[in-house]
């Protein structure tokens, strides 16, 4: 499930039956009228931006725990799991018309037990996507918590590194009007993606919840909590060479830039006398990705003593294409998230 968003191109039009900007890179003398200038990859922002933004929807904040914070002093330090629903088979639908199965196109897939070569498609990507994170937990004064994370996304060399603060105004109230109240709590959190180089992705939450404590036997409780997120979703791609098992530079045979148009200098040239060049023209760059959810969350968490354990599911609440975002796939996302944890 490792990203390769070089997959994800428009093809040119006017190229011969069984042709691809990849096949005329490599192959620059195939080109027809002799010009592999006329055939670049194009990058498929729509493609990328469904990929960023479901891909966003599982490594994001997700306000994992009921109102009430550890109190001023405590310390909680918990291991989460989360099992993301993503459209693995959905195709999205660029401009011109073409449709691609992004999760298919733009992630490796299995490699071959011979060559160790990847494959051109990923054949059967996952259909939950599976984040395991360490959280901890702080308590602060006035009802204030700080929350740390590290989480790690099953199956791929991506990483997830965030933090979490809220604020619980009324929590601490046991008897009288605010005894009966539910607790409160409003917070926000942000999540970036490490461990690669072909895109930044950054997810930020805002968040507000109730729940109320329910105690048994004065050393268990059962917790259940509801609460609502909006999430915003900000993927920004880095220049791709959609054309990676071709090198630009060798097949030039490059000396440096032109002093005044900084164009490359190529010793090497096609059947015409023209510079071979095409494939500088193959580095690409997808639009930027400003996508917004609205979600959902129920969840439980039960405590005995020092010990808790925690569910929680959270889903998307209005469909991923509103508010602008007709290039999305409306299909709405899932989260159900299981924890075990320890307070101090």
């Amino acid at each position: 499930m490792d990203p390769a968003t070089e997959r994800l191109v428009l093809q040119p039009g006017g190229m011969n039956s069984g042709q691809t900007c990849q096949s005329i890179a490599a192959n620059p003398t195939s080109a027809p009228g002799g010009n592999p200038n006329n055939f670049p990859c194009a990058p498929d922002s729509v493609a990328f931006a469904n990929l960023m933004s479901e891909l966003g929807f599982a490594m994001s904040p997700n306000a994992f725990h009921p109102a009430r914070t550890t109190g001023f002093g405590g310390f909680a330090l918990s291991v989460e799991a989360s099992y993301t629903k993503i459209n693995q088979d959905a195709s999205s639908t660029a401009p011109d018309g073409t449709k691609t199965q992004y999760w298919h196109q733009g992630t490796r897939g299995a490699t071959d037990p011979n060559t160790k070569n990847f494959s051109t498609t990923n054949s059967a990507p996952d259909s939950l996507l599976q984040v395991y994170s360490l959280k901890a937990r702080k308590g602060l004064p006035l009802g204030f918590e700080l929350t740390g994370a590290l989480g790690y996304l099953a199956n791929s060399s991506l990483w997830m590194l965030g933090a979490d603060v809220r604020w619980a105004p009324f929590e601490g109230f046991r008897t009288g009007a605010g005894g009966i109240l539910p607790d409160i709590s409003i917070g926000g959190g942000v999540r970036t993606v490490m461990g690669t180089d072909k895109f930044t992705l950054t997810t930020v939450g805002m968040d507000a919840e109730l729940s109320k404590p329910i105690p048994i036997a004065s050393v268990m409780s059962i917790t259940p909590y509801v609460g609502f997120q909006r999430l915003w979703v900000f993927g920004d791609s880095t220049v791709i060479d959609a054309t990676p098992s071709v090198s630009a530079v060798d097949q030039c045979g490059y000396t440096g830039a032109d002093p005044v148009s900084g164009q490359p200098v190529c010793k090497n040239t096609l059947p015409s006398g023209a510079p071979n060049n095409g494939d500088f023209n193959n580095n690409i760059v997808f639009g930027k990705v400003r996508t917004q959810r609205n979600r959902g969350i129920i969840g439980l968490q039960f405590r005995y003593e020092m010990i808790h354990f925690a569910s929680q599911f959270l889903f998307d609440l209005t469909d991923p294409s509103g508010e602008g975002q007709q290039f999305l796939q409306n299909t709405r996302q899932w989260t159900l998230s299981f924890e075990v944890g320890v307070y101090f």
